[in-house]
């Protein structure tokens, strides 16, 4: 009787266990994915190419993330670490609050006239025939990067029901999304 008893509390107990693993499995997937996708936007400052081109492996992992990137990006967007990369509207080297903007908008759409009230419409050609797009005037500034981070994450976090995930067809695509699997574009939908 004594065994039979034991026996009973056993697997009474083994099937709370293998009802609870798979829960906890699931809550350490998704927790695993969140620390993955923030530690790889943690490395945006190591990004050993002096280019967001193709081969800025880190940059598009980050982009392919999409909306779940959003949120991670936010809280880079202040972030004045310099880093390798150059781009043709910015003397020096971009630090990586402005890779992870960059970032931002390969993903969705984020409107900077609604979220910083600062109509920025001219595009300036520089010295090599490349457009350069008024904002960043204002963005490169890392005193106005704080400003423009509290904006855009009252913003993002009012908005983000509004955004609305569209797929981006093969011919549409840039040869860097056909490389890392981009296949969709959040466009926000107000």
């Amino acid at each position: 009787m004594h065994c039979q008893h034991n026996c009973i509390m056993n697997k009474t107990a083994m099937r709370k266990v293998l009802l609870i693993l798979p829960l906890l499995f699931l809550l350490s997937v998704s927790y695993a994915q969140k620390k993955d996708t923030g530690s790889l936007i943690d490395s945006l400052a190591f990004i050993n190419t002096d280019s967001i081109d193709c081969n800025s492996s880190i940059y598009w992992e980050i982009v392919a993330k999409g909306k779940e990137a959003i949120p991670f990006l936010i809280e880079k967007l202040s972030d004045t670490t310099l880093t390798n990369v150059g781009h043709h509207c910015k003397k020096t080297k971009l630090n990586v609050g402005e890779l992870a903007q960059f970032a931002l908008t390969e993903i969705g759409s984020f409107p900077a006239f609604l979220i910083t009230k600062i109509q920025f419409d001219v595009i300036i050609l520089n010295e090599h025939g490349q457009g350069c797009w008024s904002f960043y005037d204002y963005f490169f500034i890392n005193e106005n990067k704080i400003h423009y981070q509290e904006k855009i994450r009252e913003w993002y976090d009012k908005q983000e029901r509004k955004y609305v995930r569209e797929n981006i067809s093969r011919k549409k695509q840039s040869a860097c999304q056909k490389r890392y699997g981009i296949k969709f574009y959040y466009r926000w939908n107000g």
